[in-house]
């Protein structure tokens, strides 16, 4: 029968509530199941990011009374990345969180003919926006890797249907696949996840709000300041289940099955949403500028 073990501890990135160690199914399969503290969280206080973007298009000269381009918002947003803005490039780049699986040993000499190696990350959370914007302006990913083979993309992705500050679910989940043709030890096996700000839905939201038609920095500003003021956005990774397993070929290609309909599924709901998104804000009334 084939038998894996993990010959090393694990480690995280973040805190974590408890202790944790491998549990063994089967002998050729092992669970890690991950508390999270209070480390793994991304707050985004919108407002507090209105300050750089206010300095960055005044020192920029010209750009306060130019047209606002999604074009110009792309070149801005790594303009402030470069200038170094803290909270800024926190925001662009997200939080990431890691856990490395470190020397897993598979001993399957009964089994000549090989067999697949599947890793699995099956992330909890919750998603909140407050004070009412309703839209999607998080995003994230989630990776798999055993021993440098990249897996299938996976996703944290916040569903807001709801207003006010109620806590959606938050779900993300993250596949890899490695054929092996015979006992051996992988050196190292790592699921990441990531949550950072969508630039491009933010300037959507923002420029909905003008009927599509030409606006300056500065309404834009004037815009952000109105839509955001005192929005608080949170996301927090609470617990994740990760999976290593030995399968058959044909267990593969069932479990490949069920992913891809599950990715489908859910960005299909997501272009929908988006759709549906961009029609509601061209309805809405133009902004009058805040003096």
């Amino acid at each position: 029968m084939a038998k894996i073990k993990c010959v090393e501890s694990t480690t995280v990135t973040s805190q974590l509530t408890s202790t944790f160690s491998p549990t063994v199914r089967t002998t050729d399969q092992l669970t890690f199941v991950v508390e999270y503290g209070e480390d793994f969280r991304v707050p985004l206080v919108m407002n507090a990011l209105y300050q750089p973007l206010r300095e960055a298009i005044s020192r920029l000269r010209g750009w306060s009374s130019a047209t606002a381009t999604r074009a110009g918002w792309q070149h801005l947003t790594v303009y402030l990345d470069w200038a170094g803005n803290t909270a800024w490039t926190a925001a662009i780049q997200g939080k990431t969180e890691r856990l490395e699986i470190r020397d897993v040993y598979l001993d399957y000499e009964q089994c000549p003919g090989g067999l697949w190696m599947i890793g699995a990350a099956d992330f909890q959370g919750t998603w909140s926006a407050s004070l009412g914007v309703d839209f999607v302006i998080l995003s994230g990913t989630t990776a798999a890797t055993l021993d440098g083979t990249p897996g299938l993309p996976g996703f944290i992705a916040p569903a807001v249907e709801v207003v006010g500050e109620e806590q959606v679910p938050l779900q993300g989940i993250a596949r890899v696949g490695k054929w092996l043709g015979g006992p051996e030890h992988l050196s190292l096996v790592t699921f990441d996840a990531s949550v950072a700000m969508d630039l491009d839905r933010v300037y959507l939201a923002v420029a909905g709000m003008f009927y599509w038609d030409t606006f300056t920095w500065q309404d834009f500003l004037d815009g952000w300041e109105a839509l955001f003021h005192d929005a608080v956005f949170a996301v927090q990774i609470r617990t994740v289940t990760y999976t290593l397993a030995l399968v058959s070929s044909a267990q593969v290609y069932q479990e490949e099955l069920r992913y891809t309909a599950q990715l489908n599924h859910y960005f299909c709901k997501q272009e929908e949403d988006y759709q549906h998104q961009s029609e509601r804000y061209t309805g809405q009334r133009a902004l009058v500028p805040i003096p």
